[in-house]
């Protein structure tokens, strides 16, 4: 008989998960819904096991009651914000941006501007990585120089895991044999490095999306597939934030499930998930 590893598992009660859903509301605006429990248990489970603790509301109080827990509430933020994604995810979306939006913009531009392009909530790097690659593809060096590229995360490990450039089969599900052969290292059967010229294109750091932004205003926002865990409130902090970085002339584009209905905003609707700032 085959015995199957002990895993120890800490209960969250309702009472626990309501200050812990509200916690991670007011800090980084995602609400997590009542049927998540088991999954808030889990993804907590290595971080009160590091404290010695066993109930949530110890874990809680740590947090939000001491000195030392200031530090702890960025892997708390850690810990119930991953999420998985891929290279080219709707890659429709990007080549629209690769194709029109950005050849334009670059027209528009004195030969001395830069383009500025951030990818808000950019999770390990495969969206802003992928804008990188099609551009790469698509301008001489000449062109390039003229376009930068930020992108942002809440969560410090996917920011670190998309600054090595490391990623599994996984994530280049979408990726081309001929963006693979290009522009990624096969290391092993279970992990692709992306090379250099690509990785130096894009810049990274830490951001909470409801709060500001002080790198600068942006002719391309991405935001794509991260409202959707925002409730009303959120959203409108979060594109009002989203507003205020925006150039007049610039675009926002959200992700297929995200709407800005009931949401007052400056931004224009030109076709869905495309939004243009007069």
């Amino acid at each position: 008989m085959i015995e199957t590893p002990y895993i120890v598992t800490y209960p969250v009660s309702d009472a626990e998960f309501q200050l812990i859903q509200k916690l991670i509301y007011e800090t980084a605006g995602v609400y997590i819904k009542s049927h998540k429990k088991t999954m808030v248990a889990n993804r907590l489970r290595k971080r009160l096991e590091a404290h010695g603790f066993s109930r949530h509301k110890q874990y809680y109080d740590f947090i939000t009651k001491t000195p030392e827990g200031r530090q702890e509430l960025i892997e708390f933020i850690n810990c119930l914000t991953t999420n998985e994604t891929f290279f080219f995810r709707h890659g429709e979306q990007l080549d629209l941006l690769a194709e029109k939006i950005i050849p334009q913009l670059l027209s528009e531009l004195k030969p001395s501007e830069k383009l500025r392009i951030w990818s808000a909530a950019c999770s390990s790097g495969e969206e802003p990585y992928s804008i990188a690659i099609l551009l790469h593809h698509k301008f001489r060096p000449d062109v390039l120089k003229r376009i930068e590229i930020v992108a942002s995360d809440i969560n410090i490990q996917v920011l670190e895991k998309a600054k090595q450039g490391d990623y599994k089969p996984y994530a280049l599900q979408k990726v081309s044999p001929f963006f693979k052969g290009h522009y990624f290292e096969k290391k092993s059967e279970d992990k692709y490095h992306l090379i250099r010229p690509v990785k130096e294109m894009v810049q990274f750091f830490r951001h909470n999306l409801l709060e500001s932004n002080h790198h600068g205003k942006f002719d391309i926002i991405l935001c794509r597939n991260v409202m959707i865990y925002f409730d009303i409130e959120s959203k409108k902090k979060t594109l009002g934030q989203i507003d205020l970085c925006l150039k007049k002339g610039g675009y926002l584009m959200t992700g297929y499930a995200e709407s800005l209905f009931r949401i007052e905003t400056t931004l224009k609707y030109i076709q869905p998930t495309l939004y243009f700032k007069e």
